[in-house]
Order: C-alpha cells, then sequence, then structure tokens
C-alpha cells in the first residue's frame, strides 16, 4: 500500500483499522406470571434468547426470533420430578447355586440312563456356564 502524504510532503502514518468486535446474542429473562403472558412478550429482533421463568405454575418459556423462517420460536419447558428406581423383584428368579444343583443332578441321571451323547453327536450334559 502507497504511504499518502500530507501537504508539507510528509508521509502520513499508515493506521489500521480497528476491528469491533461481533457480539453474539445473548439472554433476556423476564419473570412471567402465565403462558399468555410469556406469549404476548415482544420478541427481540438481535436474535437473543428471552427467557422467561413462570415460578407459580413450574414452567419456563423461552422466545428467539428465526432469522430463517421469521418467525418467533416459543418453546415452553416443564419440570419434570424424576421417580426412584424399584429394585426389580427378583423372587420368579432362580438362585444361581439353585441352578447348579439341578444341572449336576440332571447331568447325574443322564449318566445313569446312559444318555450322554445325542443324535447329533454332540454333549448333552448341561453346565451352570451355560454351554
Amino acid at each position: 500500500m502507497f504511504p499518502t502524504y500530507l501537504s508539507q510532503g510528509q508521509p502520513y502514518p499508515y493506521q489500521q483499522p480497528v476491528q469491533q468486535p461481533v457480539q453474539q446474542p445473548g439472554l433476556i429473562v423476564r419473570p412471567v406470571a402465565s403462558i399468555e403472558e410469556a406469549r404476548a412478550m415482544q420478541t427481540d429482533f438481535s436474535g437473543a434468547t428471552t427467557i422467561m421463568p413462570d415460578f407459580s405454575h413450574g414452567f419456563i418459556y423461552t422466545k428467539q426470533m428465526n432469522f430463517q423462517t421469521g418467525n418467533a420460536e416459543f418453546v415452553p419447558y416443564q419440570r419434570v420430578q424424576m421417580q426412584e428406581q424399584k429394585t426389580p423383584d427378583l423372587s420368579d428368579y432362580v438362585k444361581r447355586s439353585d441352578f447348579d444343583d439341578l444341572a449336576k443332578r440332571f447331568n447325574a441321571l443322564l449318566d445313569q440312563l446312559g444318555g450322554t451323547a445325542n443324535g447329533h453327536g454332540t454333549n448333552a450334559h448341561a453346565e451352570s456356564n451355560g454351554e
């Protein structure tokens, strides 16, 4: 870039333009008393999200301008009470020790009958590891 000269012939010092930081749309918080009041709240056209807590009804509403559609997006959120996880009822299940005892008795009966091999050539013994 060529220097610019003042009227006396001295070069004018080049100044680099100062870049302004781009501000991101922020958050606006405004408490409301009902969903009707939240819907009637003016939409901020800068793109900032408006958060509207409704403490008396247990809701939080958000409203934000959608620049792609040109519409305001209104979203209600409600607090949900988490249910405690119940321990499963294991009374219908067999204990591992009872299963192992039954597998031993079954294998002993097979040995007494002489039927340890089936027609497919595989072992018919039941083992506690599922093989």
